[in-house]
């Protein structure tokens, strides 16, 4: 038991960023009630908040990688790895978050759960993320 403590102590950057994609998986794949329609005030009313919640939640979903990623010396893996945020593995999660957003819109269409299919979302999710990679 105390060497899957040590485990889970070693890699805890990793979990906040499998649970911040878990979520926005489950926020963006979960059928669309009723309640989840939102009313915003008149003054903010032409906003895209939609969108503003796309480039926000994925630009912290790369961030949260990007912590893992440049903190992964510390953690005793430097015998896997060469250097401290290697351009490649910045350049294969860009990849695979987009990839997830894509995967994420084409689903949302031919589930027809209530979800709209937007490539602005997709759009937003891009900007976040490559945002947040010239930020981290």
């Amino acid at each position: 038991m105390s060497s899957l403590f040590k485990i889970i102590k070693k890699n805890y950057p990793l979990i906040p960023a499998l649970t911040w994609g878990f979520l926005i998986l489950y926020l963006t794949l979960r059928p669309k009630k009723s309640v989840d329609i939102l009313t915003l005030p008149f003054w903010l009313e032409g906003l895209p908040i939609d969108k503003l919640a796309h480039f926000v939640f994925w630009g912290i979903w790369y961030g949260l990688y990007s912590n893992f990623y440049l903190s992964r010396n510390d953690l005793g893996m430097s015998k896997f790895f060469n250097r401290r945020g290697d351009k490649k593995e910045r350049l294969w999660g860009i990849v695979v978050m987009i990839g997830t957003g894509a995967f994420v819109e084409v689903t949302q269409f031919y589930l027809n759960w209530g979800r709209e299919a937007e490539w602005a979302d997709l759009l937003a999710d891009t900007a976040g993320i490559f945002i947040a990679a010239i930020f981290w």
